[in-house]
């Protein structure tokens, strides 16, 4: 509350005489200090000591004020420094951005290139291969050693499709084959049959030991029959074909050029589907047989086992131009044994050597050596002037080829 002048000089004068109105020599003196007085200083005191506090406050805040406010011009120079600097870099990215598509080369107009479906799956995929024809050619004339005029193709197909992630990996290969031959007198044999396919699951762990599991597939696409005699079918189609499954412990090298896997366990399982040629017994099945009823008992087309399964599988680059893999599979059967009491053995070894001639040209050796117990072949003996069977063994079988191929790699 704020006083006029007036009341001011009013309240002086009261404090002044009140000031001579205390007793003097003991007598009573009647006091001007009276309640309303009183109670004009009280209020009077007060409003001066709210009017100091409020005066304070308002100091204090118009001190914090004056902080605030330079507090927000450092950080608004803080935001603007940013702002500048930000450009700064946008403007160097644009610049490298440029300078990267200059080095792209533009697309040449026109439709644009199918995009490949392993791409669009997964870029955990990977799938590489190679397919190709191999041509062999000889040609004689007035030729004094004599032979006969022949040509052989084969064409072939292998690929690798491979599945990779942080705690497995599934591989899938296959490798096709097929060729034939021609003589001049018309003859045509088949000189090659082969489907092979490979599917292998694999936990990696962090050693270069794992656990896997491997499926393989091998048959052929076409009858066989034992030349020069094309009357007699020894083979076909899922005659004989082969699936083994087995389960075991992995070793690979960190650049994958050698792996081997041993199985302790593993099951083969042969089909003959071929009737004809389960009722001989061909390839370990059960051949037919006349009961005691003298009813005809068709062979089995399915031959189980159980056994131990080792493959091996190597490739090496030799200089810049040629390559050599190999594969080695053998399988010890637990279900027979020899005459001697060992475990029988059956053996598949395949060889390639590659000599890079150019891109799409080469030179390619193949060395396949098989040898299976179930499959037996004929031993003769000249009885009375005349060659007789006489038994039937087992034996090591062995292909070789050399040609020119014409390969395509994707």
């Amino acid at each position: 509350m704020r006083l006029k002048p007036r009341q001011h000089i009013r309240i002086l004068l009261i404090f002044i005489t009140s000031a001579f109105a205390f007793p003097l020599s003991g007598q009573v003196v009647r006091s001007f200090y009276t309640p309303l007085v009183d109670s004009i200083c009280r209020n009077t005191l007060d409003c001066i000591r709210i009017k100091q506090s409020l005066t304070l406050q308002e100091y204090e805040i118009d001190r914090e004020a004056e902080q605030i406010h330079n507090t927000i011009e450092v950080m608004n120079r803080h935001l603007e420094s940013n702002r500048l600097e930000k450009q700064t870099v946008q403007a160097e990215l644009a610049a490298i951005n440029r300078h990267i598509d200059s080095l792209i080369p533009k697309r040449p107009n026109g439709p644009r290139p199918k995009t490949n479906i392993i791409d669009i799956l997964s870029d955990r995929l990977s799938f590489h291969g190679n397919y190709g024809l191999n041509i062999n050619q000889l040609v004689l004339n007035n030729w004094a050693a004599g032979g006969e005029n022949s040509w052989a193709g084969k064409a072939f197909a292998n690929f690798s499709l491979v599945y990779h992630k942080l705690k497995f990996e599934q591989r899938l290969t296959g490798a096709f084959a097929f060729g034939v031959s021609r003589f001049a007198d018309k003859r045509i044999e088949k000189q090659d049959d082969k489907i092979d396919l490979t599917y292998a699951l694999s936990l990696n762990g962090k050693t270069q030991w794992n656990f896997s599991t491997v499926v393989t597939f091998n048959s052929q696409f076409a009858d066989g029959y034992k030349y020069p005699n094309d009357s007699t079918v020894i083979s076909s189609f899922f005659a004989p074909a082969y699936l083994t499954l087995s389960a075991g412990y992995s070793y690979k090298t960190r650049n994958d050029r050698f792996q081997v896997l041993f199985s302790p366990v593993a099951g083969k399982v042969t089909f003959v589907m071929n009737q004809e040629l389960a009722d001989q017994g061909a390839f370990g099945v059960k051949k037919g047989y006349y009961g005691q009823d003298g009813h005809w008992i068709p062979g089995e087309n399915i031959a189980p086992a159980i056994g131990v399964n080792i493959i091996i599988n190597y490739k090496q680059p030799i200089g810049k131009s040629i390559h050599y893999a190999t594969v080695l599979n053998t399988f010890y059967n637990y279900m027979e044994r020899r005459d001697d009491g060992r475990l029988r053995l059956d053996v598949n070894w395949e060889n390639t050597v590659n000599f890079v001639i150019t891109k799409y040209l080469s030179t390619i050796v193949f060395v396949h050596l098989k040898y299976d117990h179930n499959t037996t072949f004929p031993v003769y003996e000249e009885i009375e002037g005349v060659q007789t069977v006489v038994d039937n063994v087992p034996k090591l079988q062995l292909k070789e080829s050399v040609g020119i191929a014409f390969v395509h790699n994707f």
